[in-house]
């Protein structure tokens, strides 16, 4: 099954990022339901796998926090991106779940890519045909909302997800989820 450990986005907020990819109007719009910041992907992985990663992700303990969306770039070379993406504000508690997240992934066995971690949602893919037509949209939604800041929405906790992959999308199923130790987050799994 192919996995990844990712932040999945509150409903108010996917709608909010939602409007802008009406506004972009090129590229595959990624689906609301699937809006998320991935923390650590693990790829093709075994039930067996799967299992210590559960496992591994529901040891740790750490605060909740605020995210704040800001910014929208590019991933890939400007003549040819490969994505449009919402950047996030550096925030202390992402840096420590994500190193905690990565922790459990090499306590489970898993070796995962070496790529710098950059904060971030991606609204929209570009495929080989991207062209001047695209180019010229993209170029003026980023002109008039590059600059894009959002409130701050509250992190309780993150999820171990399953992707089945289709022509039409990606169908994401959540496997697990874990809460953060935030004022107002859910118990843990077996009252702990």
């Amino acid at each position: 099954m192919r996995v990844f450990v990712a932040i999945m986005l509150p409903e108010e907020v996917a709608a909010r990022l939602g409007a802008l990819q009406d506004e972009l109007g090129c590229g595959r719009p990624v689906a609301a339901e699937n809006l998320h910041l991935t923390l650590a992907f693990a790829g093709e992985i075994d039930r067996m796998q799967a299992g210590e990663l559960d496992a591994a992700l529901d040891a740790i303990r750490l605060p909740g926090f605020w995210l704040a969306p800001a910014r929208i770039g590019v991933f890939g070379p400007a003549e040819r991106p490969e994505a449009v993406v919402v950047g996030l504000r550096p925030e202390p508690g992402l840096k420590a779940l994500v190193r905690a997240v990565a922790a459990a992934a090499r306590a489970a066995g898993l070796v995962l890519p070496r790529r710098r971690f950059r904060a971030h949602v991606t609204l929209a893919r570009f495929g080989r045909d991207f062209g001047a037509p695209e180019a010229g949209r993209l170029g003026r939604f980023l002109q008039a909302r590059g600059d894009l800041v959002l409130h701050p929405f509250e992190v309780t906790g993150f999820s171990m997800m399953r992707s089945h992959l289709r022509a039409e999308g990606p169908i994401y199923e959540e496997l697990a989820a874990y809460p953060l130790d935030f004022p107002g987050a859910l118990p843990r799994r077996g009252g702990a």
